[in-house]
């Protein structure tokens, strides 16, 4: 049995022995697909994984998130009667995970908004749902901020560090539900 895979819709295909060198049609898609003799399938080496050249991409990812962090406070404007006095105290998530949220987030205290969506997407990262609940409700009470901030997520194109294994599709999903309870 020679086993190959429909180049349309990559579907899984077993063609007997005598079929090779004929055409035929996929079963999922009815696409036509060469089938190749076995001595015609050469096994092509893989290159060794570049650590370097990872790390340099993370660094140069987390100086990428760095500067935007930095545009987004010059162009933030304070609104007319903010009350930056109100209370930051922090208190330990209900998981322990090490992390730090807000208890309540100061108003125009972007980086701490942006901190607590982060912990958000890592609470759902993790199926925690009782921290990522936690952390909406501080979210809730700085509405503003954090859909500026989800909605920045989610058009950029490098994913915050602690999402990066995590597919795009699902944090897209993240976002957008962050998003529509905020």
């Amino acid at each position: 049995m020679i086993q190959l895979q429909c180049e349309n819709c990559g579907k899984y295909v077993k063609a007997p022995q005598e079929a090779a060198g004929k055409q035929a049609k996929c079963p999922g898609c009815g696409h036509n697909i060469y089938i190749p003799h076995p001595d015609e399938v050469e096994e092509l080496p893989l290159a060794p994984e570049d650590t370097e050249e990872l790390r340099r991409e993370a660094a140069l990812q987390e100086e990428r998130r760095r500067l935007d962090r930095i545009l987004a406070r010059e162009e933030r404007v304070p609104a007319e009667g903010a009350n930056p006095t109100r209370s930051s105290g922090l208190r330990e998530p209900a998981g322990g995970a090490g992390t730090r949220i807000p208890a309540s987030v100061p108003s125009g205290s972007g980086q701490m908004v942006e901190d607590a969506v982060i912990e958000y997407l890592g609470a759902m990262r993790d199926a925690d749902f009782d921290r990522a609940e936690q952390v909406l409700d501080i979210l809730r009470r700085n509405r503003a901020e954090a859909r500026q901030i989800v909605d920045r997520l989610a058009v950029d194109q490098i994913p915050p560090p602690s999402m990066t294994r995590v597919p795009a599709p699902v944090y897209q999903g993240f976002l957008r539900n962050l998003r529509a309870q905020l």
